[in-house]
């Protein structure tokens, strides 16, 4: 009885290694390809503007400060709460207070001025309007400095004119893959493997602003005339192509 379970299991053994390598020996078909590389450059318009507003107040006591400069925080957001529209968006982008200190060259050692509080927000808005509205506001009622003024391309707008540029480019890629596979009588096939990498231009940044405290009045009171390009694409494919 034992011969026959030893000669049974020998030939599932067997039965079992042949099926194995029957898989691991197949020979792989050898699927030509092409590589080519797609293009695409585009723009598309700059549809937001927005400013950085910072209120900053030095005081000995540090609790001064930041009581200070919580309470011309307070009058900023009110205004801002009460500007009607719809596209504005406001984020507190820092709050910290820090001591301050400075080189005295006469007495050749570092002197405390006191502790410094700063409070920023930046404020976005589709209707560059808003953004000129609240300049002209705060540089004479809230004592707040400007800064940081530019132009950028929305999210919502640059990922349909970015998706359309990688259709581009992946067009371009193939019309130049059926250019070669023509030039050799073949045809191009399914896509086989992608990648892409793209670039797109930066904010607009025309000037920063200052604000005197002493004066009482923004020193570059007038709001500066925007000129802005597109925001530039750029997208590269890199695409294998099956060949028949």
């Amino acid at each position: 009885m034992n011969k026959y379970l030893t000669a049974a299991f020998g030939i599932l053994i067997l039965l079992i290694f042949g099926f194995a390598a029957g898989r691991w020996f197949v020979p792989v078909e050898n699927t030509r390809t092409i590589m080519t590389t797609g293009e695409c450059l585009s723009s598309v318009e700059r549809d937001t503007t927005a400013i950085t507003l910072r209120v900053t107040e030095l005081n000995k006591d540090a609790g001064v400060s930041l009581s200070a400069a919580r309470r011309v925080y307070a009058t900023l957001a009110e205004y801002l709460r009460g500007i009607k529209d719809d596209t504005m968006k406001i984020q507190t982008v820092r709050f910290d207070t820090n001591e301050k200190t400075e080189w005295n060259h006469v007495e050749q050692k570092s002197v405390t001025l006191g502790f410094e509080t700063n409070i920023e927000v930046s404020v976005s808005s589709k209707d560059r309007a808003t953004i000129e509205t609240i300049l002209s506001h705060v540089g004479q009622t809230i004592d707040v400095i400007p800064g940081n003024l530019r132009m950028f391309t929305s999210p919502e707008k640059m990922k349909p004119a970015l998706e359309a540029c990688i259709q581009s480019a992946v067009e371009n890629a193939r019309d130049k893959a059926e250019s070669i596979a023509t030039a050799d009588g073949v045809r191009v096939g399914k896509m086989i493997s992608a990648s892409y990498s793209r670039t797109t231009g930066g904010d607009m940044q025309p000037r920063p602003m200052m604000f005197s405290r002493a004066a009482g009045v923004m020193m570059d009171s007038a709001m500066p005339e925007l000129f802005a390009s597109d925001s530039d694409i750029s997208v590269v494919v890199n695409i294998s192509f099956q060949v028949r």
